[in-house]
């Protein structure tokens, strides 16, 4: 056997470790992170989930709106929680509602950010806590 030869065999063999490895661990990662996750998810209320998604930043610790975002009370008037998932998942899919234009006028220096990246049943509970106030 060449010199050559036992390179590609030491390289192909170090491959397949590798590979392997991969494999084992890619699997175990994936359900831990799953499992912590939906742990998660489950042990946030969506007070927890206001804070952490910094929307007291524009409507205030308490809903209380600020200069920058509306007061958050009686939203169930006029949304309901699918609604209101949707609305925080892209704001700009309801810029033609006629209230959302009120808003955009009332705060023309502030944006609704987009929530397109939160885990579906973490923005069911933040709706839940905002639809209850």
């Amino acid at each position: 056997m060449t010199n050559a030869q036992k390179w590609i065999a030491l390289f192909l063999l170090l491959f397949l470790i590798l590979l392997g490895l991969t494999y084992i661990t890619e699997g175990e990662y994936t359900d831990d992170a799953v499992t912590e996750e939906s742990t998660e998810n489950n042990l946030l209320s969506g007070e927890q989930i206001y804070a952490d998604l910094q929307c007291a930043n524009c409507h205030g610790e308490n809903l209380q709106g600020t200069e920058q975002g509306p007061k958050l009370f009686n939203l169930a008037k006029n949304w309901s929680k699918t609604e209101l998932i949707n609305y925080l998942r892209n704001p700009k899919d309801f810029g033609s509602k006629e209230r959302i234009k009120e808003l955009k006028e009332k705060y023309p220096d502030s944006f609704m950010p987009e929530f397109n990246n939160v885990d579906a049943k973490k923005l069911g509970k933040l709706a839940e806590y905002l639809l209850s106030k």
